[in-house]
């Protein structure tokens, strides 16, 4: 019986093992290294580990100032990247794309029943359109939508299920996602003049952490990103500026949340729960507390 149990127990943990890592599989997730040809990223619950890179891979990095991809020495372009960086890896057509993050730029043709379908944009010289072509994404109807008229700032106007209804055909169109090239987290219309752009090692979209001050409309928590895969991430002070037309929601006793004013911020208890909502660097909400899970 005990032979049993051990070769049980054996048996699971190298279950366990194979789980967590996936060898030569095309993948997706963040840079974690590249040594004598082995690449490493991070996914979603597993590494991904890549043997024998070099010139056997075509590819490409991102235009982090608009459409396109350009190609790069395999070789010297992984050997400079840092960890965060995004990757995408295409072990049958052995083609790798990498940036500050997953984007698809192009012009808006239909989108209807939660299919947004875009044209690929036109690329600059040096670079190659990656997607090319027709691309149809699959859109969550409560994706935040950041607008940018004229070139202005990117503003937030609302949920994908609203904005992209009404948006106008041919209209500029970027699809962003920080860590799963299959999920949009957040959609751009228009093209700003001035963008502040997400740099690897600095706090990514929404962040929660404990209530530190709240003094001349600065909000201080400390706390980290929320997502799991930021592993370049680290615990610290993050402060928010919260204009008076930003929405603040606060649940008690763990209760849903409901709205409430910067004067519940300002009396708030040292080490309280608060998350920031953030797209880009857009602030979106404030919420205080954490509802219980029914």
């Amino acid at each position: 019986m005990k032979s049993i149990i051990a070769t049980f127990c054996v048996l699971a943990i190298t279950f366990s093992l194979v789980a967590l890592e996936q060898e030569n599989k095309s993948g997706a997730g963040t840079f974690v290294s590249f040594r004598d040809g082995t690449l490493t990223i991070r996914g979603k619950s597993e590494l991904h580990i890549f043997k024998q890179i070099g010139d056997n891979y075509k590819t490409y990095q991102n235009n982090d100032n608009g459409p396109g991809s350009r190609l790069v020495d395999t070789v010297d372009a992984l050997s400079r990247c840092t960890q965060g960086t995004v990757f995408q890896v295409n072990v049958e057509d052995r083609v790798i794309i990498f940036g500050l993050d997953h984007r698809v730029i192009g012009t808006l043709e239909s989108f209807a029943d939660g299919k947004l379908n875009l044209l690929a944009a036109d690329v600059p010289t040096g670079f190659v359109k990656k997607p090319a072509g027709n691309i149809t994404l699959t859109i969550d109807p409560n994706t935040p939508v950041l607008e940018s008229v004229d070139g202005s700032d990117l503003k937030f106007v609302g949920i994908a299920g609203d904005v992209l209804k009404k948006a106008k055909k041919g209209v500029l169109i970027t699809a962003r996602s920080e860590y799963d090239p299959a999920i949009v987290e957040v959609i751009e219309i228009g093209d700003p003049k001035r963008r502040i752009e997400r740099y690897i090692g600095q706090t990514r979209g929404t962040v929660r952490g404990t209530f530190v001050s709240f003094k001349a409309g600065i909000l201080r928590i400390r706390g980290k990103s929320v997502t799991p895969l930021a592993a370049n991430e680290y615990e610290r002070v993050i402060a928010a500026r919260v204009p008076d037309h930003i929405p603040i929601v606060e649940s008690i006793d763990g209760g849903e949340y409901q709205p409430t004013t910067a004067d519940a911020l300002a009396n708030l208890k040292e080490g309280t729960v608060v998350t920031i909502r953030k797209v880009e660097e857009v602030l979106i909400e404030i919420r205080i507390g954490v509802p219980k899970k029914k």
